[in-house]
């Protein structure tokens, strides 16, 4: 490092980023197999996907801890160039069927970004000057089989680098700095580790029961004994991820409860927005029923009046004739008196 890196550029912040980017490296990696199985129905792709999961985030970490970060950077460097290549021309361009093309955009991205970390930390001239020769060495070192076989960069990194020069700034630091290098190491294997052991155990699921159904029950029975033993290992990590967990749980408990309250709110508020809207329906509906009531009452009071008009008419003219009939009669009874 002492030899290439920019002057600015100290040993634990390239050792970061280091650590950042394989740990990206590896997430990506997962992400970009998720959305190959989910895309898929073929076993032969599930296997290569699982494969390349597992092997991925291993490969990367390794590289990551290399005692010289700049020389982790290099052999982070040739891991994307070399993945890049298996994905595009190498062994496994035909890997993922008709899902090729996500593994290709992820391994282009990769070798993408540690391009522009070397380019941060070094001299324009240094960089181009390099760029060459790992894309060389990355050709003529290619990945074989399916991904288990993969030539390192650390054998040849005296031809990779220029003759050393004076400097003062030396990739072992003090006990401190290697005692604060240590502890990131145990934290990166703390929180990569649980998850790898998930990977590993869904790829032997899917291999046991997807594909390899016939293969004998005691192998089964070894394969889960493996496992446990592997849980038991870590069974202080996964206290640490259980309390994790509890803590996301609680977080999303009273995330739950604030959206039950802004819901329970919205309803009681479209409720009494209901609740009106028929308060104003029924008071119309009750103005038309009350305005139709008036009209029939008037109608019935009205007739009432007509037909009591027609017989007290009648029952005048009845009067009147009575009258006029008893006047006769008196007059006639008279003129036969006389």
């Amino acid at each position: 490092m002492a030899n290439m890196a920019k002057g600015d550029v100290t040993v634990p912040q390239l050792r970061a980023i280091d650590y950042e980017y394989a740990a990206r490296f590896g997430q990506l990696v997962s992400t970009s197999v998720l959305d190959i199985v989910e895309a898929s129905d073929k076993l032969e792709v599930f296997d290569h996907a699982y494969q390349w999961q597992m092997w991925a985030a291993s490969q990367a970490r390794g590289a990551s801890f290399d005692r010289d970060p700049f020389a982790g950077m290099l052999e982070l460097w040739t891991l994307a160039g070399q993945q890049r290549k298996h994905f595009t021309e190498g062994g496994g361009k035909d890997a993922f069927a008709g899902q090729q093309a996500i593994a290709i955009q992820t391994t282009e991205r990769l070798e993408r970004d540690i391009r522009e970390i070397a380019s941060s930390v070094m001299e324009p001239e240094a960089f181009q000057d390099l760029s060459a020769k790992v894309d060389a060495w990355t050709d003529g070192n290619p990945i074989e089989g399916r991904l288990f076989m993969r030539p390192t960069a650390r054998a040849d990194l005296a031809a990779l680098v220029p003759a050393e020069k004076q400097g003062g700034l030396k990739a072992v630091g003090s006990i401190e700095d290697q005692f604060r290098d240590l502890n990131d190491r145990l934290g990166i294997l703390t929180t990569q580790l649980p998850v790898e052991a998930r990977w590993q155990v869904e790829y032997l699921t899917n291999s046991l029961f997807e594909e390899r159904l016939e293969a004998p029950v005691d192998e089964l029975v070894v394969t889960m004994e493996n496992i446990n033993g592997f849980l038991d290992e870590f069974e202080g990590t996964v206290d640490g991820q259980v309390s994790t967990l509890l803590e996301a749980v609680e977080r999303e408990r009273l995330a739950v409860f604030d959206a039950i309250a802004e819901e329970r709110a919205m309803v009681l508020t479209a409720i009494e927005q209901e609740r009106v809207s028929v308060m104003d329906k029924l008071d119309s509906q009750l103005l038309t029923a009350t305005a139709k009531l008036d009209d029939v009452g008037k109608g019935l009071i009205d007739h009432f009046f007509v037909r009591l008009i027609e017989v007290l008419a009648v029952v005048g003219v009845a009067t009147i004739l009575t009258v006029l009939l008893v006047l006769v009669v008196l007059r006639k009874r008279r003129g036969s008196d006389d």
